[in-house]
């Protein structure tokens, strides 16, 4: 072989060395740290460098009356001196004594261990029977089976939707109080007709 050819195949052999380590080093090593961050983010969002993270977390909970309530959530952390337990990505349940379910998700919630009342934050979603309420924030207590629902409430069923400030629901007399904040605003309702 003369020497063009060499150097030709040096050139090129050169150029598929720089190639391939170009995309090792940047490109496969800049996704894998983009993984690693983005599944760390949570965490330590939530931590802040507590070592009392816990993930995959869950509690039951039965009254005397046969109400169910469970919890469940990615990532949790025990709040020390107190009976709070801050929870994010929070899915619960609660199994009400005549057979009903609600269902509520959030992306926070602060559970107290001690009477289970819970406080949802964050795209927070009630489904209950037919009744579909989104809002930012709801305050449930366990023991009084109530749940208020309040910043952004947006409530949907067969036959209406709302918005709202604030909605006020006793499970176990099935009233539900909805208001606004300034009593001068009205509450939009919008028939749905089938």
């Amino acid at each position: 072989m003369d020497k063009k050819t060499y150097i030709q195949i040096t050139l090129v052999i050169l150029i598929l060395v720089i190639i391939t380590f170009v995309y090792f080093d940047y490109f496969r090593s800049s996704s894998d740290k983009s993984t690693i961050n983005s599944e760390n983010s949570s965490s330590e969002n939530l931590v802040k460098g507590s070592d009392d993270l816990i993930s995959d977390m869950s509690y039951f909970s039965v009254d005397n009356n046969g109400n169910r309530y469970e919890i469940f959530s990615e990532y949790g952390v025990l709040n020390q001196g107190s009976n709070l337990i801050l929870m994010e990505k929070v899915n619960a349940i609660v199994y009400l004594s005549n057979d009903e379910k609600v269902l509520i998700s959030s992306n926070k919630a602060n559970y107290n261990d001690d009477n289970n009342d819970t406080t949802f934050s964050g795209s927070v979603k009630m489904i209950y029977g037919e009744h579909i309420i989104n809002s930012e924030n709801l305050d449930l207590s366990f023991n009084d089976q109530t749940a208020i629902l309040y910043d952004s409430v947006k409530y949907k069923s067969n036959l209406s939707k709302l918005n709202a400030d604030r909605i006020f629901i006793d499970f176990l007399n099935k009233n539900t109080k909805i208001q606004m904040n300034d009593e001068k605003n009205n509450i939009l309702v919008k028939s749905v007709i089938k």
